[in-house]
């Protein structure tokens, strides 16, 4: 299948196009930036794997948690081409996204990524079954939930963050992970194609990214109000 896929859960985003077996892939890594680079981006991966919008069978993006800016220009860059081209859009939970490669894996596998400061959006997988809801949570808070006598393997943008934390600070903790960590865009592509399988609806046109928490704007907005009254 011809296919475009975004991944922006974090500031570091990636755009892939894959033409068939052909995958053609760019990351940015370029801060305030991101509004004016990623639309060239995408023309770039799409000439170099031979597509034009009409050959494209579906897109896809990781549809958060992640970072406010990163999510909103991903998403809304695909569904210009929805709108424009009526390809379907599939939104991919991130933290499924980065579990997804060690779905057959022993230990139970907790996605990361940073939120701030020792913060973390996490989850956690166990043969690729998701155990709860989304959440965002301290190191300490992460641990409580994990048994010390047993091994786990974090992946996702965090785990080096989290992991070098954790080996320090908490050493008697079992916590491993690969590195480099890569992006997410052959995992989307491979579970949009899952759910197309499954005849899983696309997003909606109102569907927009999923956030666990509030953006530093609605909590300064917040507490702006609170102030007044």
């Amino acid at each position: 299948m011809n296919a475009l896929a975004i991944d922006c859960a974090v500031s570091k985003i990636t755009v892939a196009a894959k033409k068939e077996n052909n995958l053609i892939k760019l990351t940015l890594d370029v801060g305030i930036k991101q509004s004016e680079k990623l639309l060239p981006a995408v023309d770039y991966v799409m000439k170099e794997a031979g597509l034009t919008a009409s050959d494209l069978n579906y897109t896809v993006c990781t549809s958060g948690p992640g970072t406010f800016t990163g999510l909103r220009l991903g998403m809304s860059t695909l569904k210009a081409l929805n709108l424009s081209h009526n390809v379907p859009l599939y939104g991919v939970p991130s933290l499924e996204a980065y579990a997804w490669p060690y779905k057959k894996a022993l230990e139970t596998v907790v996605p990361l990524i940073e939120a701030k400061e020792d913060e973390y959006f996490c989850n956690f997988f166990v043969r690729g079954e998701k155990l709860r809801e989304d959440e965002d949570l301290i190191t300490e808070d992460i641990l409580k939930q994990i048994d010390a006598d047993a091994g786990v393997l974090v992946c996702g943008p965090g785990a080096k963050d989290f992991t070098e934390r954790v080996n320090t600070d908490y050493p008697m903790y079992s916590v491993h992970c690969f590195s480099p960590e890569n992006d997410a865009c052959e995992s989307l592509f491979e579970i949009a194609e899952n759910m197309i399988k499954e005849k899983r609806e696309p997003l909606s046109d109102y569907d927009g990214p999923l956030y666990v928490r509030k953006s530093e704007a609605e909590i300064v907005r917040e507490k702006k109000l609170n102030e007044s009254k």
